[in-house]
């Protein structure tokens, strides 16, 4: 069986603001792990093809990781071991090799979610048209958006809406707001794709990711494009 779409954008939108300090260590942890799973898929699935992005948002937008191969992944480390680790390599070099988990500030959701969606297509439009690359977006917040200054709400849904009609697309909301999932619903992006995380388990939310591209990439290699992205792991 021939397979033709055999490249993944996967983009992270992960919250970077002051709400999310009290979970430091479990969101760099769950990132790392999540990422080191994500490489193991280039051996299980060596047909097909995983570009991985990161984008970072307080008040701010910051493009940490722009689409990397899995086996140059840069590591995440908090800012408390970013200043351990300037005692043996220089600040240049640093950051080359890590991203700096550091919350602090306000919420730019729209912002990040506008901005990760423009460079996605500035890269890959002509991809995704031909049908040989699929995206799959992944929005990891705890909080409501408050300080935006490029995108609406509106435009968030309008683009969204849009993007979901094609089967090339795929977005997922994770959220630890009561509302996690009406609000992600209103913004376009399906119920089954939305959930609600405890802060507790940042680890166990981004083991989930991890399974959740493991079984994408499994039906990708069968010719079948899952647009449920988001899976719980069952023992």
């Amino acid at each position: 069986m021939e397979v033709k779409n055999k490249k993944t954008y996967y983009q992270i939108i992960l919250d970077n603001s002051g709400s999310m300090y009290d979970c430091v260590e479990s969101t760099v942890n769950g990132f790392n792990k999540q990422m080191q799973m994500i490489k193991s898929l280039e051996s299980k699935f060596p047909d097909q093809e995983v570009l991985v992005s990161l984008t970072t948002f307080n008040q701010h937008v910051s493009f940490q990781i722009e689409c990397s191969k899995p086996h140059d992944l840069k590591e995440m480390i908090s800012e408390r071991n970013y200043s351990e680790k300037l005692d043996f390599l220089i600040e240049e070099n640093l950051n080359k090799k890590f991203v700096v988990y550091s919350p602090n500030g306000m919420t730019s959701l729209y912002d990040a979610i506008g901005s990760s969606i423009e460079n996605i297509q500035n890269v890959a439009k002509k991809e995704i048209e031909e049908d040989i690359a699929t995206i799959v977006v992944v929005i990891i917040t705890d909080g409501h958006e408050n300080s935006s200054k490029i995108f609406t709400y509106s435009q968030i849904q309008s683009m969204i809406k849009e993007l979901e009609k094609s089967d090339n697309w795929t977005f997922s909301y994770l959220s630890n707001t009561p509302d996690a999932v009406d609000y992600a619903t209103k913004m376009n992006i399906k119920q089954e794709n939305s959930f609600r995380y405890n802060k507790d388990d940042m680890y166990g939310a981004h083991s989930g990711l991890a399974f959740s591209m493991d079984s994408y990439m499994d039906k990708k290699s069968k010719n079948i494009k899952d647009q449920q992205f988001y899976k719980f792991k069952r023992k």
